[in-house]
């Protein structure tokens, strides 16, 4: 992907741009690509035969989104398409749903048969709660010929104490929390470091109901919505206005919430370092602080970005008998990175990162960010950045200010963002 010559796309010192996707990523990779083809290939076949005419595709009724709620019921009609025979002779078609209750192929037409060979199939039948990817492969088939076959990818998420994103220092059961009156959804609270309450995972309002929906969930799929958070546009986040001038901003937050300005941001991770590091203001002078509003949270010798990184400490009590334990410890590491869908490590280890320790307990996830052009979204940096918008404006350009979090560096960036295509997350700290 082409990126922009400022900030968190041009930071070549800090940043190693690279297109190489993670051993841990590869399972997800093959998500990110559902409800939209992925192969379709002739079958191996050690015999000559030849192959059938056309290329296999699918339609499905309702439209195959990338991901879907745990125990969602929705039954999926799909319907194959494209395959003929040369001899303008029949074709079958027969499907399998990796993993389900049967390894075998269900035969939904057989060649000398009249129909279209459409597939019926609920996900939730076996699937269930079950946080995994999940393969649909139709098959175009006839005697004497190679079969066609085509895959599809659909990936099953949830959230909440028991949903995808695990081990990111979240207390569901002793932790604080906070609903919005306006759609129901709850989320979790703490007291910061820097004595202010923040909401400890991103907004997901959608606006009000039988209106047009705010922002955008990852992938346009809406059963990312409480789990990533949604990504809006700073004029959907904050109304249009700006708290540049120390004036809160509700924005689109709760009633009693407002969208932190970068000051607010900034004197988070002021607190945060200072309460980590003992000889974090060693050496300034009396009441001047490490880091500044309106510039990148960077010091020498300084992971700051792992403080903000979701994740959870290890505690080298617990027996190795325990549940809890984790063989890491072995290896002195400090702490570990939160998953999506159990296997899936959102912060990987970087040396120049260093484990996400989380101090500051904003549990920033990887989510990415959004462009919204045309009235299209596309989605980009999942698993690479963790963006925030901030309620601040730079003065110079007029763009809208937001903080970056990137997976191999130490240093959290300021950015300026267009106000109406770019799209971030959003915290909210209560008033």
């Amino acid at each position: 992907m082409h990126l922009c010559k400022n900030v968190f796309f041009n930071r070549t010192k800090h940043i190693r741009m690279t297109m190489t996707i993670r051993k841990a990523h590869l399972a997800l990779a093959a998500a990110m690509a559902a409800s939209a083809l992925i192969s379709c290939k002739k079958d191996e076949d050690t015999t000559t035969l030849p192959y059938l005419d056309g290329t296999v595709s699918v339609d499905f009724e309702p439209a195959l989104p990338e991901y879907i709620l745990a125990n969602d019921d929705t039954e999926y009609t799909m319907t194959p398409k494209g395959a003929s025979h040369p001899d303008g002779l029949g074709v079958g078609y027969q499907w399998k749903v990796s993993p389900s209750e049967s390894d075998s192929y269900t035969v939904t037409k057989e060649e000398d048969e009249d129909g279209d060979g459409a597939f019926a199939y609920n996900f939730a039948d076996y699937n269930k709660d079950t946080l995994r990817t999940i393969t649909v492969t139709c098959q175009a088939f006839a005697d004497g010929y190679s079969s066609l076959s085509a895959s599809y990818y659909v990936t099953v998420v949830n959230y909440g104490e028991k949903g995808s994103i695990q081990r990111a220092g979240y207390d569901f059961k002793n932790g604080s929390s906070v609903t919005d009156t306006r759609d129901g959804n709850k989320y979790l609270c703490y007291e910061a470091p820097d004595n202010k309450t923040w909401m400890q995972q991103n907004l997901a309002y959608a606006g009000a109901s039988g209106e047009d929906a705010i922002g955008a969930p990852y992938m346009d799929a809406e059963a990312m919505s409480n789990v990533f958070g949604r990504f809006y546009t700073w004029n959907e986040a904050t109304g249009g206005n700006a708290g540049s001038d120390g004036s809160a901003i509700q924005g689109i937050c709760p009633d009693g919430w407002h969208i932190p300005s970068d000051d607010e941001w900034t004197e988070l991770a002021e607190a945060t370092m200072a309460s980590v590091h003992t000889s974090w203001r060693d050496g300034l002078e009396e009441g001047e602080t490490g880091l500044r509003n309106g510039e990148d949270w960077s010091r020498d010798g300084y992971r700051i970005s792992k403080e903000f990184m979701a994740g959870e400490k290890l505690d080298p009590s617990v027996p190795d008998t325990d549940e809890d334990y984790d063989s890491d410890i072995n290896y002195g590491k400090e702490a570990r990175s939160a998953t999506f869908n159990t296997d899936t490590e959102l912060w990987p280890y970087v040396n120049e990162v260093g484990d996400p320790t989380n101090n500051s307990g904003i549990s920033a996830i990887p989510a990415g960010y959004a462009r919204r052009t045309n009235g299209l979204w596309s989605y980009n940096g999942v698993f690479e950045y963790a963006i925030f918008w901030t309620s601040s404006v730079d003065e110079a350009t007029g763009k809208a200010i937001c903080r970056v979090i990137n997976n191999e560096s130490p240093v959290v960036y300021k950015d300026a963002r267009d106000k109406e295509t770019f799209a971030a997350s959003v915290r909210c700290v209560k008033d």
